[in-house]
C-alpha cells in the first residue's frame, strides 16, 4: 500500500508555516516601504509586484528543477488565470494599500478574516464542505478573538481606522477567502507547484505594471543611493518577501488539494498571533496587553473546535 503524502496526512505542520510566513510579511513590508523609499499608494502596489513576480519564478524554477515541464495545457489556462487575478491581483492589489494604512497588529488580525469568506464562499461551492453548527460555533469564538484586538479606536494600533487601510485589509481578506474556494474548485488535477508558480508570475506582472504610473510620477523605488550595506538589506529583503510568497503560497494550494476548505483555513486564525508577536519585536508595537491575550485565547479555542473530531 502506497503511503500517502506528509500534506495529506497531517495539514497542521504545513498550516502553520503558512500561516507564520504570511504573519511575518506585514511587519517586513512595512520595513521594505521604508527602505525601498515607497510612499504613494502605485508605488506600493508595484513593489507587490516586482515581489510577487519574483517569487513566481522561483516557483517555475523549483518545479522545472524537478524535471517538470512548466508549460501549463491548455485546460489549466482558465484555473491559473482566475486565481492569478483574485488572490494576487485583488488580494494584493488592496493589501499593498492597506497594510501601510494601519498597524502590524491590525492587519494581521483582519488578515484572519479570510477564513469566514472562505467557509461562507465553501457551503455553497461544495456539497462535501457545508456548514456546521461546529464550524460556525468555531469561527464565532475565533471572530471573538479578532473582535477583541481591533476594539478600542485607536488605541488598539495607534491609528485612527480608516477605509484605505483597515477597510482595504477586509478587501484584500474576501479575495484570500474567496480565492481558496477558487483553488479547490477550479485546479482539480493541477500541480500545485505549476498553479502556484504561474499564478504568482501572471498576477505580479499586472501589479507591477503599475511601475509605469509611479515612474511617470517621479516616485521611483530606489535602493542604490542608501550605501551599500542598505542596498545589500534591501535585496535580502525583497528576496525574503518573494520566497514567504513562494513557499506560503505552494503549500497553501497544496493544502486544499487533499483537505476541506474550512479545515485549513481556520489556521488563517494563527496569522494575527505570529504578525502581532513579529509587529512588536520588529516594528516596536505595543501588543502585550490583557486584551490581546484575552484574544490569543479566543483565537485558539475557535482552532481547536473547528478541528475537533466528532465523537
Amino acid at each position: 500500500m502506497t503511503k500517502k503524502p506528509f500534506i495529506q496526512r497531517n495539514a497542521v505542520i504545513p498550516a502553520i508555516i503558512c500561516t507564520a510566513l504570511w504573519g511575518s510579511a506585514i511587519p517586513f513590508v512595512k520595513i521594505g516601504y521604508d527602505m525601498f523609499g515607497v510612499t504613494t499608494a502605485i508605488s506600493k502596489i508595484a513593489f507587490s509586484g516586482c515581489r510577487f513576480t519574483l517569487a513566481g519564478i522561483l516557483v517555475l524554477m523549483f518545479f522545472k528543477l524537478q524535471g517538470n515541464d512548466i508549460k501549463p495545457k491548455k485546460n489549466e489556462i482558465r484555473a491559473i488565470l482566475i486565481l492569478s487575478f483574485v488572490q494576487t491581483v485583488v488580494q494584493y492589489f488592496f493589501y499593498s494599500i492597506g497594510v501601510a494604512n494601519t498597524s502590524g497588529l491590525r492587519g494581521s488580525v483582519l488578515g484572519a478574516s479570510s477564513t469566514f469568506f472562505s467557509v461562507i464562499a465553501a457551503h455553497f461551492a461544495f456539497k462535501s464542505d457545508r456548514l456546521t453548527v461546529k464550524k460556525i460555533v468555531g469561527c464565532i469564538i475565533g471572530f471573538i478573538g479578532v473582535l477583541v484586538v481591533i476594539s478600542g479606536g485607536a488605541s488598539a494600533g495607534g491609528q485612527p481606522i480608516s477605509f484605505t487601510g483597515e477597510g482595504f485589509m477586509l478587501i484584500s481578506a474576501l479575495g484570500q477567502g474567496v480565492g481558496a474556494v477558487v483553488s479547490r474548485k477550479e485546479a482539480n488535477g493541477i500541480n500545485p507547484l505549476l498553479l502556484t508558480g504561474w499564478q504568482l508570475f501572471i498576477g505580479g506582472i499586472v501589479l507591477a505594471l503599475f511601475y509605469i504610473p509611479a515612474r511617470s510620477a517621479g516616485d521611483v523605488m530606489s535602493i542604490t543611493s542608501q550605501g551599500s550595506i542598505n542596498t545589500v538589506i534591501c535585496i535580502l529583503l525583497m528576496l525574503y518577501l518573494a520566497l514567504l510568497s513562494a513557499v506560503s503560497f505552494s503549500i497553501w494550494t497544496t493544502l486544499f488539494k487533499y483537505h476541506e476548505v474550512a479545515k485549513i483555513t481556520v489556521y488563517m486564525f494563527l496569522v494575527p498571533i505570529f504578525g502581532s508577536i513579529l509587529s512588536a519585536f520588529l516594528l516596536g508595537e505595543d501588543i502585550f496587553s490583557i486584551k490581546n491575550l484575552f484574544a490569543l485565547v479566543f483565537v485558539c479555542v475557535g482552532i481547536f473546535v473547528v478541528n475537533k473530531k466528532s465523537a
